[in-house]
């Protein structure tokens, strides 16, 4: 096989081995990457291409193709140093590649035997380098080690003798192409190519093998710790799929909820809320599947059916394409915490209640009555609707008090309270004591009308109540005189003025013979 037959197929070999590790690199599957090697394929398959076309002559084609195989030798040599576990510094790297390029465009002022030589020996060199690297400390097995390195010494020794020949013997150079040695380097080419192709692809596996190994290892040794971690945790921790059906429970979570591990796999997260709090549940699911964290509270069922309050700190968990494929969940036992909350709330809700309540007769006090006339008149500058006062005095309760006694004024009193409480039926009306026997109702949205009506029933259940009461002038029981008043909101009239004017409605139903009503509308100012 002659020598332009062998540098083609070197080029060829070449360039199909680097496109081969070149697929190799950004294969999806199982990405395989060595600094290097791609490099020095390829410039090894532009060397050998360029040598093709001038095999028999020596000008700058030549010089170039050479320069571009020593290139070609130092990277694989570089690569050679990277599969053995070292790392090839940037500077030196550049320093290196300088050099040679430096050296090689001096030998076009040296005469073609002498220029010869000279890039066979810096080849030589480049070829005892990895010879060096593969006998130092690795991993990797001995055998391969040693033949390659081997390989590389016998390859590097033909191209030094052939250097030493061009250098020293520059007359027996001269015919050196038309001798047995001078297929000597191209075939020591070929061959070397073949064997550190195989050998080096062995390497690499090898060393993809144990980094794949070291990473598996390395990945069990967190799951453990991540393991030893999440079961120690104070914190329940729950992980969902994409169903949000639970992955994985922590035993502290599991013992919560009062449940074992494996009667929580495979259970869906709605399935623990009260339906009550269902709306949560799903609000929080659809925040996960848009990718969206967040931190919330709520109430979990145990197994034995009682509630259990939660903070949740929940994290989607989503693919390279950003699609949703569970998520991950840290929950913190609020439940002493917020059963004191609740029960503080309730205690805070019944003290402000106590505080708007009057203690004899169970209906708002004169507070409650001030802060609420106050609130619904204000409203009436939005609403532009009517606002109904009724005033209510016990007639003659203090001949009541003084003949019955205290006592029983006071179950009177209670008695005229609820009666009121059972005649004021709608959520935004007040009944309340305003003093003393005094009582009054606040109606909003009610015309004189509707007010009216509604002081009549109460009149005439307070009648009903047959409460006896020999020391009145208008009944042998008790009864009671009412003032009622509807107005508008106007800027100019102060609330003092409305419970005024009703004053003056009772004050005259009380002059006019008592147990009555009179009635009057304020509209506008």
């Amino acid at each position: 096989m002659d020598v332009r037959t062998v540098m083609l197929i070197l080029a060829v070999g070449s360039f199909v081995f680097g496109l081969l590790l070149t697929i190799f690199k950004y294969s999806k599957n199982n990405p395989q990457t060595v600094p290097f090697w791609i490099t020095a394929k390829m410039l090894q398959a532009a060397g050998s291409l360029m040598l093709y076309f001038r095999t028999s002559s020596f000008d700058a084609l030549t010089i170039l193709a050479n320069t571009t195989l020593i290139l070609a030798c130092a990277y694989e040599a570089w690569t050679v140093r990277f599969l053995m576990g070292h790392n090839v510094k940037r500077r030196l790297h550049i320093i290196t590649t300088a050099a040679i390029l430096l050296v090689c465009s001096l030998t076009l002022l040296i005469d073609s035997p002498y220029r010869t030589g000279l890039f066979f020996g810096i080849q030589s060199a480049f070829y005892f380098l990895p010879s060096m690297f593969l006998t130092g400390k690795s991993n990797t097995r001995f055998w391969m080690r040693m033949i390659l390195a081997v390989s590389y010494f016998v390859t590097g020794l033909v191209f030094l003798i052939s250097a030493i020949i061009c250098l020293f013997y520059p007359e027996d150079a001269i015919n050196l192409s038309n001798s047995a040695i001078a297929s000597l380097i191209p075939g020591t080419s070929f061959c070397i190519f073949l064997l550190s192709a195989l050998i080096l692809l062995m390497i690499a596996k090898e060393r993809s093998d144990m980094q794949l190994h070291k990473i598996q290892k390395e990945l069990m040794k967190s799951e453990i710790r991540f393991q030893q971690i999440v079961e120690t945790a104070n914190e329940g921790i729950l992980i969902f799929d994409e169903h949000f059906k639970i992955s994985f429970a922590n035993n502290n979570m599991a013992s919560i909820l009062g449940y074992t591990v494996d009667e929580m796999l495979g259970r869906s997260y709605c399935s623990f809320f009260p339906e009550e709090q269902l709306d949560i549940c799903l609000k929080q699911e659809a925040k996960r599947k848009n990718g969206e964290d967040s931190v919330y509270e709520c109430r979990l069922l145990r197994k034995d059916g009682h509630c259990h309050w939660f903070l949740v700190s929940a994290k989607a968990i989503m693919d390279e394409s950003g699609k949703f494929k569970g998520s991950f969940a840290m929950l913190t036992d609020i439940n002493a915490r917020k059963e004191m909350e609740l029960l503080l709330e309730e205690s805070n809700r019944q003290l402000t209640e106590l505080s708007n309540k009057d203690s004899l007769t169970g209906i708002a006090n004169r507070r409650c009555f001030d802060a609420t006339l106050e609130h619904e008149y204000s409203r009436l500058s939005r609403s532009n609707s009517k606002l109904s006062i009724i005033l209510i005095d016990i007639d003659y309760f203090k001949k009541y008090n003084d003949y019955y006694g205290h006592v029983k004024g006071d179950e009177c009193l209670r008695q005229i309270g609820s009666v009121l409480a059972d005649c004021i039926n709608r959520s935004v009306d007040l009944a309340a004591r305003y003093g003393g026997e005094e009582f009054v109702c606040i109606l909003p949205d009610t015309d004189i009308q509707s007010a009216v009506e509604t002081a009549e029933r109460i009149r005439q259940k307070i009648q009903d109540l047959k409460i006896e009461h020999k020391k009145s002038q208008v009944s042998d029981y008790v009864t009671a005189s009412f003032g009622v008043i509807t107005v508008e909101y106007s800027p100019d009239r102060s609330l003092a003025e409305i419970i005024a004017a009703a004053d003056k409605l009772l004050y005259k139903a009380k002059v006019s013979g008592r147990n009555r009503i009179e009635y009057g509308e304020s509209i506008g100012a």
